[in-house]
């Protein structure tokens, strides 16, 4: 089953605020509150949803995973892998965790990770296309702009892909209500 992901990025970023993650919370608290949510979402749309799934131990631990169609001794249909990431270290290995070959492929994968900078984004959507044989993934680069003094990102890309192509970018902005931080579409005003 193909998944909108660009339509999951939009609900994503729309409802970023009810996680209520504020500039104060520290690195682990954003990994657990963007998990949690997806976890939700998938549970909302009818699938099983696993954390630290290894596919009965045939693959390294997935952040989290998204199942269908069990028959009682068999999940039929592996719908969505996510990985997050807050390593600026572990952005290739991400990467890789999400593209590998393996026994039993997503259909869908979203990578969230933190980046240093537009440049690092550009050499990872290049490296995402040489490894990506999966027709709908969709990577989400949470860094700073060049002007951000704040403390937190403050800037959200999104790619989707299909295989080695790029088909859709879209970008979000984070700012901050009293310390809650929210996304918008629209650059918010200085």
């Amino acid at each position: 089953m193909k998944l909108d992901l660009m339509k999951l990025f939009d609900g994503y970023v729309r409802n970023y605020h009810t996680l209520n993650l504020t500039v104060h919370h520290g690195r682990h608290s954003f990994t657990m509150s963007e998990i949690e949510y997806f976890l939700r979402l998938g549970s909302m749309l009818g699938f099983l949803p696993y954390t630290e799934d290894t596919c009965n131990g045939t693959y390294r631990a997935m952040d989290m995973t998204w199942w269908d169609n069990f028959d009682g001794d068999y999940w039929h249909d592996f719908i969505l892998h996510l990985e997050r990431e807050n390593s600026l270290k572990k952005d290739l290995e991400t990467l890789e965790k999400l593209f590998d070959e393996r026994e039993s492929v997503p259909q869908n994968v979203i990578g969230i990770m933190n980046v240093k900078n537009a440049t690092k984004i550009e050499e990872l959507i290049t490296e995402a296309k040489n490894r990506c044989k999966i027709n709908n993934a969709l990577l989400i680069f949470r860094t700073n702009s060049i002007e951000n003094d704040k403390g937190y990102f403050d800037e959200v890309h999104a790619y989707l892909l299909h295989k080695n192509t790029v088909k859709k970018t879209k970008t979000a902005y984070v700012s901050d209500i009293s310390g809650t931080l929210y996304m918008q579409f629209e650059h918010p005003k200085p």
